[in-house]
């Protein structure tokens, strides 16, 4: 084939074609070639080709060279477009080495069509950036929506990239410029968050990703993906004020939060939760729904489960329940749980379950203060009479289910009006606080002493008929009349007449005994007084209990 024929089939060919020296100087290419690329004979013929090359593609394309063999290598098209060709190196005329690769024309219109395609359902741009070496910018492309969400025709940014930066809010900018210098010459990709000025005057909020590259001619390429976040950024600071708002309401109420995964276990606790029982995170980790059940009270725990159930069940909209933990130092706390299952699983099982808890130890002894305040007697300490008449019923109802055994004492300062006469109402009080000592120094635990009136004391003896009652009365009685009451620089000295009853099968309520209890101190009262004596009278049919 002659030289013009030859000539005439590189011309023709549109396979990218070029005649390689030994040093991999171009000596020839196809018009092809130098279409693809973007040159011409002046700038391609004499130059290291493989010089110019990625220093990676640069060394392959070598031992092809030497080898005849096959390389591939980064080409930049005259679109902008990157692409990687495949050489196959043949035997020339010569000594050189004929290099063929498949033309790229069609499969980049047809890449740049699929592209375009996927980018029209992409919420946001798909771009390359370049930063040239001087320092200048552009964008050799961008997808549709790029006017979209810049509010500029993309041909005013083609071959310029600065009216975008000139939108770009002025305290973001700075920070714009230095992710992507960070980004050039770091190994982390770059992210950017940026306020954009539309040219109508609103702002938007922007999010960019991207990767960058440095190329042979020294400048860095860019390929991204841009989209408008405002919205996402409203939610976000939204849920962020949401946060902060929860965050200084449990700051403020000083609760302690809790969120559990009720089906694996897993619970997050904060600071104030694990400080409501002395510990730190760290000190309680790992931490689950295990943590809280070793806590709490083994006579609360089964009661917290089935509050749970209940809620769980829908009987309760929200799970609430007062329990006792025990803190490091070996004490119990009170606490408050209150919460509701947020999350369900599929088949209505609950997921997870978010609350907070409450130290409430003040709380309850506040309550436990005015308990006292409702059921003890002021001067005394010891019970009132309400509390003492509730106790009583009580008693009662066991003697007439279980058949256990009760009995009241009542007792009475005698002569306690002469004391208030002769010495005045603060001797009184001294008389009456002291007589309350005795009471309590002579009763069991589970007897219940009252004071019922201002000169009258109870006794309410469980498991103790009218014997054990006479005994206890009669040394009772003794106590009182060797006492020596000291007020001011005197001495009191004071005696009580005693009334005992028991309880009886006949009796129609506990309010039956304790009549018979005073009837029976009335009797001590004007039998002498300083004595004690025991209801004789019963029930038809019944015996002493």
């Amino acid at each position: 084939m002659s030289e013009i024929d030859y000539a005439a089939l590189l011309a023709q060919s549109t396979d990218l074609i070029c005649a390689l020296g030994a040093e991999g100087q171009v000596l020839e290419a196809n018009p092809a070639f130098m279409a693809a690329l973007d040159s011409d004979d002046d700038t391609l013929v004499g130059a290291s080709f493989v010089g110019q090359l990625h220093p990676d593609d640069a060394v392959q394309c070598r031992e092809a060279l030497a080898t005849l063999g096959a390389c591939s290598f980064l080409a930049r098209l005259r679109t902008g477009a990157t692409v990687r060709l495949a050489w196959r190196l043949t035997p020339w005329v010569d000594g050189r080495r004929l290099c063929v690769s498949p033309p790229v024309v069609e499969s980049s219109q047809a890449s740049s069509m699929l592209l375009a395609q996927l980018a029209r359902h992409v919420p946001g741009v798909i771009y390359q950036y370049r930063i040239r070496a001087d320092g200048s910018s552009h964008f050799p492309y961008a997808s549709e929506r790029f006017e979209e969400l810049f509010g500029l025709p993309y041909s005013v940014v083609k071959d310029d990239a600065s009216p975008v930066f000139a939108r770009a809010h002025p305290d973001d900018l700075p920070h714009i410029l230095d992710s992507i210098e960070r980004a050039s010459h770091g190994q982390h990709p770059w992210h950017c968050q940026y306020r954009y000025y539309l040219p109508d005057g609103r702002l938007r909020w922007h999010e960019g990703n991207a990767t960058l590259s440095h190329q042979v001619d020294g400048s860095r390429l860019c390929y991204g993906y841009i989209s408008d976040i405002t919205e996402r950024h409203v939610l976000e600071r939204a849920l962020e004020e949401e946060r902060l708002r929860l965050s200084n309401i449990l700051e403020g109420t000083h609760a302690g939060s809790w969120e559990w995964n009720v089906q694996t276990g897993e619970l997050l606790i904060n600071a104030r939760w694990a400080e409501i029982v002395g510990y730190s995170l760290a000190e309680l980790e790992p931490i689950s729904s295990a943590t809280w059940e070793r806590l709490v009270h083994p006579d609360d725990l089964a009661r917290a489960f089935e509050r749970l159930n209940a809620h769980f069940h829908g009987k309760h909209e929200f799970y609430s329940l007062e329990f006792r933990m025990r803190h490091r130092d070996g004490q119990w706390v009170w606490v408050l749980a209150h919460g509701k299952v947020f999350r369900w699983t599929p088949d209505h099982r609950p997921q997870m379950m978010a609350g907070i808890h409450q130290e409430i130890g003040d709380r309850k002894d506040a309550e436990a203060a005015l308990r006292r305040l409702a059921t003890t007697d002021s001067l005394t300490g010891l019970w009132n009479r309400r509390y003492f008449m509730q106790q009583l019923e009580q008693a009662f109802e066991r003697y007439q289910r279980y058949g256990q055994s009760a009995a009241v004492i009542l007792l009475d300062i005698d002569h306690f009006k002469n004391v208030n006469d002769i010495h005045g109402h603060a001797a009184g009080d001294c008389v009456i606080q002291y007589t309350a000592e005795v009471l309590t120094a002579w009763c069991r635990n589970l007897d219940i002493p009252a004071r019922i009136g201002g000169e009258e004391f109870a006794l309410l003896l469980t498991d103790t008929g009218e014997k054990g009652g006479h005994s206890l009365a009669e040394r009772i009685r003794y106590a009182l009349e060797v006492l020596e009451v000291p007020f001011e620089d005197i001495s009191l000295r004071m005696t009580a007449s005693f009334g005992i009853s028991a309880m009886a099968k006949g009796d129609p309520s506990h309010e039956q005994c304790m009549r018979r209890a005073d009837r029976a101190l009335y009797a001590a009262k004007h039998g002498g007084r300083n004595r004690v004596k025991v209801a004789k009278e019963r029930a038809p049919g019944t015996e002493d209990a």
